[in-house]
């Protein structure tokens, strides 16, 4: 096990010393804003799970396309979320997503042989300020998610999900791009007619988790250490307990490696090292998420010059 961790963080440490910031830098146009990833875009689940406190712009209307690129090589079938994420005031979100699927023809079964939508999402946030004047961003909110129809076993954990939030986090005086983050959330379960897979030390129980940890804001590339710690032993009558650490990066991708699109491409890795019921487990995620203007899609807004 020793092993696979050095090697897991020995990757994120390469890939860490090729994203610098002047890099990007160099391939933006002269007096354009450098992009810089949001709090709702670093939530990639697998790389950097925590939600964090602040929401999308007044009334803008995301889409949002999230395909997992470990999927390739882990399983038959590739899954992706399509969705929207709108900004109903400036401090009101809401967002909504389906988890797609298709088999992408690197394992059993041809290019797209198979495909569907397993999983239906739907989430709320709402930014609370600092109500206590302490210097902490807060918001509350909840996600629920319901599995859709019969897709195979390893793209779905077959349950519903209803899963409500308090989070937080507090920019270092002093220290420039470093943030640190907290929160608590409950997950209420409930066993649906759809057939599922759980993930190694994934609880399949009501529970209750507290996550904390650090961010660090390099420009276009954001560092990220995440704890997390969830346990049954409020909510069910079996006690079990995981403990997560999730190192990460996630890099908004400069224009010259998405074709010149004009959506906003991010690459998201992560190693994770965990241990509950199931034993110590060790893997590395790596997704990508494109973020695009609706409104500019439909015409409806003019390009900015």
């Amino acid at each position: 096990m020793k092993s696979l961790i050095a090697a897991g963080m020995a990757v994120l440490l390469c890939t860490a010393s090729t994203l610098s910031a002047e890099d990007d830098l160099s391939s933006a146009p002269t007096g354009a804003p450098m992009a810089k990833a949001t709090d709702d875009d670093l939530q990639m689940k697998g790389v950097f799970n925590s939600v964090l406190p602040r929401t999308e712009k007044k009334n803008a209307l995301r889409l949002v396309v999230h395909p997992h690129l470990g999927d390739l090589t882990k399983r038959d079938h590739i899954r992706t979320a399509l969705g929207f994420r709108y900004g109903i005031n400036s401090r009101w979100e809401a967002s909504l997503e389906a988890d797609a699927f298709f088999t992408h023809g690197l394992k059993k079964g041809g290019f797209f042989e198979d495909s569907g939508f397993s999983t239906l999402h739907l989430g709320t946030k709402y930014q609370l300020g600092d109500p206590l004047n302490i210097g902490w961003d807060t918001s509350v909110g909840i996600n629920w998610q319901q599995p859709m129809g019969s897709p195979p076993l390893d793209v779905t954990d077959g349950l519903r999900h209803t899963a409500p939030f308090i989070t937080a986090s507090h920019n270092l005086a002093g220290a420039p791009g470093w943030r640190v983050f907290t929160g608590f959330g409950w997950d209420a379960v409930t066993q649906t007619t759809t057939r599922g897979e759980l993930e190694k030390n994934e609880l399949g129980d009501d529970s209750i988790n507290v996550t904390g940890g650090v961010l660090y804001e390099r420009g276009p590339v954001t560092y990220a250490l995440e704890t997390t710690y969830a346990t049954t032993r409020f909510t069910a009558q079996v006690n079990r307990d995981v403990y997560t650490v999730r190192p990460s990066i996630v890099w908004v991708l400069p224009a010259k490696y998405t074709l010149g699109s004009k959506g906003k491409w991010l690459l998201g890795l992560g190693l994770r090292l965990s241990h509950g019921p199931d034993g110590n487990d060790v893997g590395v995620n790596a997704k990508l998420r494109v973020n695009f203007d609706f409104k500019r899609l439909l015409g409806r807004k003019k390009n900015t010059p």
